[in-house]
Order: C-alpha cells, then sequence, then structure tokens
C-alpha cells in the first residue's frame, strides 16, 4: 500500500549545514568569516584533494559567485566584500570620523541621528522623497548604521546594510544626499543529502537534512514521472546535490537542485540541472531528455486519492450509480490547485455540482476540469492564460461534495480519460547546442550521485 507523504524521512548520509536554515545572527559582522575546510571519507571518494574537478559546464556560476564542491573552499578575492561596503573610503581624511550605531527597540532614523548630534532634517527628506531610501523607514532592532562625520560639515555618508549581500549608501553630493545600492554576490556551496523513505516525505524532511524548499522542489522535478501521492513506498530512496548560499561565512538559504535522484519502487530517476544564459534551470534525465511533460502527473501536491475513473460508482448523495469520469483528491479546504498544463481558461464560475469550477483548454486536443473549489486565484479571469503549475484555485467542498477534495478531469477531444493511466505526449530533448556541455555535466554529477546514492542503498538494505 502507498504510504503518506509527510511524515518523516531516515538520513544515511548529510553534508553541509543542517536543513533548518540559520536566521543572519548579526549585522555586526564586517568580516568575512574564515572557509571552512571539512574532511570526509565519503568527500574525498568525490573529489581529488587537488580540488580540481571542475563544475560541470552547464552549471558553472555566473562570476564573482564561487562554487565549493562537496565542502573543498576556495576564496579568490572576487568574492571578498569591498574595503566600500564595510569600511571608511580611502579617501577620507583625518578629520573624518566613522562611528556605527545599533537600532533600539521604537527607534526611528530620526531619533537615531539625534541622539548621535546630528541634524536628521537632510536625510529625512531623502527617506520620503527617494524610494529607495524607503527601507531606512523599517528599521528593525539589532540592525546596525554606520555614519562618517567631516568637520564643518556634519554627516556625509550613512550606511545601511538593508540584507545579506546588499548594503544601501546614502552620501552628501555638496547640497544633497545620493542614494546607492550596492550588491555583492553570496557565496555559492555545494552541498548533498541522502536517505531512504520510512514513512513520510515532507513534515520531518528538515530533520532529515532537507529543507521545506527542496522537498517542494524534489517533488516538482520528479512530478512527472512519480505520482508521490500513490507511488511512494517505505525502502525508497534519494540523494540530492544542491547549492547553498553563504554571507560573510554564515549561511543565508538553500539555493537550486543541482542533480538529484529517486528511487521508487527500485526504479531509479535521475535529475541532471542544466543553467541557461538568464540563470534558469531545467532538468533533464541523463540521456538528455526534459523532465518535464505536457501535463503534470496530479494537480494537487501531498493529497490521497479517495476516488477513482470509472465507469461505475455509487454517488454518496445522488444515492445511485453512476459514472466518475474522474478522480477525486483529498485535500485540507485552501490546499493549492495547480494547472496540469499551460492553456487558456476557458470557464470559472459555480457549475451545478461541480460547484466552484475552472475548466481549461491547453489546445485543440486537451482540456482539464478542476470542481468542488473554495475558491479561485483572484488574478484569473475566463480567458486568462495560466501557466503549468500556476495554482489557479484552492481545494473546497462546493457543489455535490460529502467533505473537501479536488475532482480533476482529463479530457481527449471532449471525451473523458483516465488521467492515472493516459500515456500523455513525450518529453523534447535539450537543444542540440548545448548537448556537449550537458553530456560532460551529467557524467560529471552521476558519478557524485553513484557515490552519494549507494551508500544509502546499501544501508536501507541491510
Amino acid at each position: 500500500m502507498p504510504i503518506r507523504l509527510i511524515r518523516r524521512l531516515s538520513v544515511t548520509r548529510r553534508h553541509g549545514e543542517t536543513a533548518a536554515t540559520r536566521r543572519f545572527a548579526s549585522r555586526k559582522t564586517w568580516l568575512l568569516g574564515s572557509a571552512i575546510f571539512i574532511t570526509s571519507v565519503a568527500i574525498a571518494a568525490i573529489l581529488p584533494r587537488g580540488g580540481d574537478t571542475p563544475t560541470p559546464t552547464g552549471l558553472t556560476p555566473s562570476p564573482p559567485s564561487q562554487t565549493i564542491l562537496l565542502g573543498e573552499a576556495t576564496r579568490p578575492d572576487a568574492t571578498a566584500p569591498t574595503a566600500a561596503m564595510t569600511t571608511p573610503n580611502a579617501s577620507a581624511s583625518p578629520t573624518e570620523i566613522w562611528t556605527e550605531t545599533t537600532v533600539r527597540k521604537g527607534d526611528t532614523l530620526s531619533n537615531i541621528l539625534q541622539r548621535q548630534g546630528y541634524d536628521s532634517a537632510e536625510i529625512s527628506q531623502v527617506v520620503r522623497t527617494n524610494p529607495q531610501a524607503r527601507t531606512l523607514r523599517q528599521l528593525r532592532p539589532g540592525e546596525t548604521l554606520r555614519l562618517r562625520a567631516a568637520d564643518g560639515a556634519g554627516l556625509v555618508e550613512l550606511v545601511y546594510q538593508t540584507s545579506p549581500g546588499e548594503v544601501m549608501r546614502l552620501t552628501r553630493r555638496q547640497d544633497r544626499f545620493d542614494v546607492v545600492r550596492e550588491t555583492h554576490a553570496l557565496e555559492n556551496r555545494i552541498a548533498y543529502v541522502s536517505g531512504t523513505i520510512e514513512s513520510s516525505l515532507f513534515e520531518d524532511g528538515q530533520e532529515a537534512g532537507l529543507s521545506d524548499a527542496l522537498v517542494m522542489k524534489l517533488v516538482e522535478i520528479f512530478g512527472w514521472d512519480i505520482d508521490f501521492a500513490l507511488d511512494l513506498r517505505r525502502g525508497d530512496s534519494f540523494a540530492v546535490i544542491y547549492e547553498e548560499k553563504y554571507w560573510q561565512g554564515q549561511k543565508i538559504s538553500d539555493g537550486a537542485i543541482l542533480a538529484a535522484e529517486f528511487v521508487n519502487q527500485g526504479q531509479m530517476h535521475r535529475a541532471i540541472g542544466h543553467r541557461d544564459a538568464n540563470g534558469g534551470i531545467a532538468y533533464y534525465a541523463p540521456d538528455g531528455m526534459s523532465l518535464r511533460r505536457t501535463f503534470l502527473r496530479t494537480p494537487v501536491q501531498f493529497s490521497r486519492i479517495t476516488s477513482r475513473f470509472s465507469t461505475g460508482r455509487y454517488h454518496p448523495i445522488l444515492k445511485t450509480w453512476r459514472a466518475h469520469k474522474g478522480v477525486d483528491y483529498a485535500a485540507p479546504v485552501g490546499t493549492p490547485v495547480r494547472a496540469t498544463s499551460a492553456g487558456r481558461i476557458l470557464s470559472l464560475g459555480w457549475n451545478g455540482g461541480y460547484g466552484k469550477c475552472i475548466v481549461i483548454r491547453h489546445n485543440a486536443t486537451y482540456s482539464t476540469v478542476y470542481a468542488h473549489l473554495s475558491r479561485y486565484n483572484g488574478n484569473l479571469r475566463a480567458g486568462s492564460i495560466v501557466e503549468q503549475g500556476q495554482i489557479i484555485g484552492y481545494v473546497g467542498a462546493t457543489g455535490l461534495a460529502t467533505g473537501p477534495h479536488l475532482h480533476y478531469e482529463f479530457r481527449v477531444n471532449g471525451e473523458h480519460r483516465n488521467p492515472l493511466t493516459y500515456h500523455f505526449p513525450g518529453a523534447a530533448p535539450i537543444a542540440a547546442e548545448y548537448r556537449d556541455d550537458f553530456t560532460e555535466s551529467a557524467r560529471t554529477w552521476g558519478a557524485r550521485l553513484n557515490l552519494i546514492g549507494d551508500s544509502t542503498r546499501i544501508t536501507a538494505n541491510r
């Protein structure tokens, strides 16, 4: 029997930070922390000691970002914060003084400046009139401001770190203050997680080393080949290689999944990421065929099927036998419902026993129906264009429904078909101009997944 998707994972290996994303603890840290060199037999097996193993071409971060492969770290000068970001300007004269002050509870920019002995009128005017400076209206306790004063000129510069990797600088130019936002690239490190399914794949994913966002992304990547509501089994395993973003030696967030493996009921599925010129990542099988299909397998993530496609089913409300020409997915009220393919909304509104319902026409051949919704995406109307995976509404129990669920129908040339068994159109291959780069990436990431995943499978079979 399929197991519930949202309960617990068993971890067999973990590298990098814990999954619970650490808060950016202090804005007083102005110098970069030392890079951490992690020694591990498993890591040593993946990379030679020289650290010369190249990042797969298709996923090389754009400069000045720095990639650290599986814990081996280098830090070129290009990725360090510039002196202008954290220290006084090199041109500052001996009569200029820098001070640093911490925001207190209830502080505003004006009373901070007054407490430091400065006239706040000019900067307050800038904050009111310059959209870029409006962030200074929402200072939070514990944050820091750096102030530069000059004899006879008063306050000449204010520096505020708005977020990791971003600084706002207000600098006096004669009779006005210029506002400049400076952005500095975060450091990318590569980490991995691997584990075995014991009972589910979401609520305790963080405990296993995957953040909620990474779990959702993993489901999205393999969602065309694996129905995570039906197909998951005890003993299935996964391995994920992904980016972590660091600022001044502290982890800020998870980045993109670079490569992943999911073994479901003994069948191995692999995804290799390919980054385009704009930084977007698409996922392909090792042979270069896209994992993205024309239709998603399910319109609701993390749900269970309560009624399948059938030519004869006893209707619990109408008390009669009739065909059930769709699939019912039980889920709590308010669960997001996704368009399973791109298309145009044919109708959106109340539809008899369907309750609140959306019908999407995908092309001349295919259309889909989403019924018993509690509400719609407020930005959509009949005639709106929707993308695959876009949230179009939310699970409810409107119309002839005994409880909250989504009734989903799949139609081919106007005829109802079973979406659980229908053979959807195949995938497209990676563009010819990227084939060589992708092949090299697939070989490199595949070798690492072999090492990471093998230990998981061995442990699971003990």
